[in-house]
């Protein structure tokens, strides 16, 4: 894995936890026996079929086709709009409103320049290359409407999360030096210093049930992988004091950039990791170390890993380049087990997450995905792969085709078997899935 993937793989698992490409979607719904468990809490999802943008809810409502010839990127949801980039025009906003009886597409940021853009409940947060962060409401027909949030923010690290009512964000202090900084999201009050650095990629900005956790670069102009420079922070996740885990021993740039998120707060980095000639990641070099909020450093692994999850309390499932994984348990800052899992070419593992509590740890394989139960055993999710699944934060169930039934879109329960059949057609691509 090179820079440029690494930073691909954070930019994934941002706001989600876990999102994997999809292949498509169906246009009629579909509901099946069996599926109480999934269909109590409604779900959108927005999809691809023969190039035309549809959407359809997970409770039986039949699919709905909003725009011909879509060519749509980065969809993201608030309230009845959904806001979107364009191949013709990356630098645009675009907004759909889908309660519209014919949805038609309007240029919401005008001839602004976007360089990053989120959304939250029924607003849309977006800045421009001015260093201009705006809130919108989702009713908002344009950019006009929108409110000035906080200016002077560095659009060399652009991305920004809303936790809680606040705006994290990087910002210009002082006119030259890059901090990290908060402020309430509707734009009143003042600016809280959190460090000086930055937040290179919002992928560092990570949440859990009761804390906010921050990757910090305390060196952002100096641009090397090899200084030590990372820090951990954490604040309470409603706000307030920020605390540096690390500040004395900041982490190699390498180690953290080639690591991951545990999913409970934890991140794992690959000491003393090294970059071949290609600037790619020799994870043959390294071995595996954990650090918790709590400040601790746990060594995981001898070798280095390629990504890892929070199966339980104490436990952590694992993986390496080679495809093998494996699960340890820690006590007293240290691992007191380690077992290698029954399965092979391995390519990824995730937390499904819930308000901030892992709700089941998916282990994928190249052909196959599995739940990794808290006793370490495994149950086969059929039907689920790595390339046609899809998962967003805090909406029940894992969406996936079923390559079965002919390709039609399927939702599976948290369990690994409830399953809700949503389409009766072969899909494309599906593009977001939202609350409904």
């Amino acid at each position: 894995m090179n820079i440029i993937q690494a930073s691909m793989k954070r930019i994934v698992v941002s706001l989600f936890i876990l999102a994997l490409v999809l292949t498509g979607v169906g246009a009629e719904g579909y509901q099946v026996e069996g599926a109480a468990a999934n269909a109590k809490e409604v779900a959108v999802v927005y999809y691809l079929h023969n190039d035309d943008l549809y959407r359809i809810r997970t409770d039986g409502s039949p699919a709905k086709k909003i725009q011909a010839d879509f060519d749509g990127y980065d969809l993201k949801a608030a309230g009845s709009s959904i806001y979107y980039q364009s191949d013709n025009n990356s630098s645009a906003l675009l907004r759909l409103s889908t309660t519209d009886e014919s949805p038609s597409e309007s240029a919401f940021s005008g001839d602004m320049t976007i360089v990053y853009y989120e959304t939250h409940g029924d607003y849309i947060y977006f800045m421009n290359d001015k260093g201009n962060l705006y809130r919108a409401p989702s009713t908002a027909k344009s950019y006009k409407e929108a409110k000035l949030v906080v200016d002077k923010a560095d659009t060399e690290f652009p991305g920004f999360k809303i936790v809680e009512g606040r705006v994290y964000y990087n910002a210009i202090r002082n006119g030259r030096a890059t901090w990290v900084a908060s402020r309430s999201a509707d734009g009143r009050g003042e600016l809280q210093w959190i460090a000086a650095g930055a937040i290179e990629d919002i992928y560092y900005a990570r949440t859990d049930s009761t804390h906010l956790t921050l990757m910090i670069n305390t060196k952002p102009e100096e641009q090397s992988y090899s200084t030590n420079c990372m820090v951990l922070y954490t604040l309470p996740k409603k706000g307030g004091k920020a605390t540096a885990v690390n500040a004395k021993s900041p982490i190699e740039a390498n180690a953290v950039d080639s690591g991951s998120w545990a999913g409970d707060g934890s991140f794992l980095y690959n000491k003393g990791i090294l970059l071949d000639a290609e600037h790619n990641f020799d994870y043959t070099k390294g071995k595996g170390v954990l650090i918790q909020k709590s400040g601790a450093r746990i060594d995981l692994s001898k070798s280095s890993v390629t990504d890892i999850a929070a199966v339980d309390k104490n436990k952590y499932v694992y993986l390496n380049d080679a495809g093998k994984a494996f699960v340890s348990t820690v006590a007293n800052n240290k691992v007191t087990g380690t077992k290698t899992l029954p399965v092979k070419d391995v390519v990824s593992v995730s937390n499904l997450m819930k308000n901030g509590q892992v709700q089941a740890t998916i282990l994928f394989t190249e052909d196959s995905s599995y739940i990794v139960r808290p006793d370490s055993t495994l149950k086969k999710m059929e039907g689920v792969l790595w390339d046609i699944s899809y998962y967003e934060a805090d909406i029940n169930g894992i969406f996936y085709i079923n390559k079965a039934d002919s390709g039609s879109l399927y939702r599976m329960g948290f369990d690994g078997k409830t399953t809700l059949k949503l389409t009766n057609e072969a899909v494309s691509y599906i593009l977001l899935v939202a609350k409904g």
